[in-house]
């Protein structure tokens, strides 16, 4: 069974557009948060996590913030991509772009809307709704690729069925360690978050160009 649909002339710059929001709020999380990172002393992606660059005590949290709400818009717009082109139709169909869009919320819009701030080190009202919309969305990115694995049949799409199945178990297993992180158990929080993260924005990144390649196909 085939999921790629031919589509006409005039979607192909919508697909282009919606594919390329996509890679850029895959990879750009990346530079901007090391960007940002080296604009703030102290700072160490090592042992910090992202979301200390929006924090009140942060000298970029304005930018950091500013651009967790671009992510949520660049991750939105990837979704409606996905599910124009991609993931028209079927249930598994319909989780995955839901999810995408999620995750777009919970760790874009979530984290710029409610910064993780503490006071006296305890979580204030802002930062445990930065907590919650964390958790959203990391249960949302959970679920993408076991949706993807589900349709992206391995009578048909091979590679992108095993990937799918790679990315949904290296997924459970890196997000023991950055749990033990986040909890203070072990050290290298930062540096297990963006391993974590890694993983999935990959997989964003070949699912965008994937659309990209099927759209120039036709």
């Amino acid at each position: 069974m085939h999921i790629f649909y031919s589509m006409k002339k005039s979607d192909d710059l919508f697909t282009y557009i919606t594919a390329a929001c996509g890679l850029l709020a895959s990879c750009g999380d990346f530079i901007v948060t090391f960007i940002l990172g080296a604009l703030f002393p102290g700072y160490n992606s090592i042992h910090h996590s992202e979301s200390y660059l929006g924090t009140s005590q942060s000298p970029v949290a304005f930018y950091m913030n500013a651009w967790g709400i671009v992510f949520f818009v660049l991750f939105l717009i990837y979704s409606i991509g996905l599910r124009k082109f991609l993931f028209i139709q079927g249930k598994w169909q319909l989780t995955v772009v839901i999810c995408v869009a999620l995750y777009g919320l919970g760790e874009g819009l979530g984290s710029g809307l409610f910064p993780y701030n503490h006071v006296n080190k305890v979580l204030t009202l802002s930062g445990e709704l930065h907590s919650f919309f964390g958790a959203m969305g990391g249960i949302a990115l959970a679920i993408i690729p076991l949706g993807c694995y589900k349709i992206f049949h391995r009578e048909s799409y091979l590679k992108l069925n095993r990937y799918s199945l790679i990315v949904f178990i290296t997924g459970i297993i890196l997000v023991i360690p950055f749990l033990l992180s986040e909890s203070g158990i072990i050290s290298y929080r930062g540096l297990l978050q963006r391993v974590y993260i890694l993983n999935y924005h990959a997989f964003f990144s070949v699912i965008a160009l994937v659309m990209i390649r099927n759209t120039m196909k036709d």
